[in-house]
């Protein structure tokens, strides 16, 4: 909706100003425009919305679900299968403390660099440069044209 709604300003504008409308908009435009509207009017509320019409409901009581944990954790506890040292916080914080992402530093990637540099010849020339890559058939490149068409579809 933004996007058209500013494609539209686009066209009111010119033809006020007496130019010629463009009748297709070519993809540099397309993508220029799509940033704008990231940028500029795509707020939370029309993020919430969009999902809300795609049939997400934003209703995440935490509270709900922690009751309905709960009552599953009394199931499988009642079951006998679980040791008795296992309990549901446990379970919820299991990874709390798991390193998920990790950034090397700076001397890390000093070092990293110059060990590259180590291994390769002064000379310029890499091996790869002469090894010419065939064409994709036909038939492997549309799934691609196909996902990127479908990627600017409003």
């Amino acid at each position: 909706m933004h996007y058209r709604k500013r494609i539209l300003r686009e066209m009111i504008s010119a033809i006020k100003k007496n130019e010629t409308i463009q009748e297709n908009i070519d993809l540099r435009n397309a993508i220029a425009e799509l940033y704008k509207v990231w940028k500029f009017d795509a707020t939370d509320k029309t993020i919430r919305n969009f999902f809300k019409r795609g049939g997400f409901n934003n209703q995440t009581d935490e509270d709900a679900i922690l009751s309905d944990l709960k009552e599953k954790w009394k199931t499988v506890e009642g079951n006998g299968r679980i040791t008795e040292d296992a309990t549901l916080s446990g379970i919820l914080e299991v990874d709390a403390e798991l390193l998920t992402a990790s950034y090397p530093t700076d001397e890390e990637i000093l070092k990293s660099l110059m060990d590259n540099n180590k291994g390769q010849e002064n000379d310029s020339y890499s091996e790869n440069e002469d090894v010419i890559q065939p064409k994709p058939h036909r038939t492997e490149m549309l799934p691609s044209f196909e996902t990127i068409k479908r990627g600017f579809q409003i």
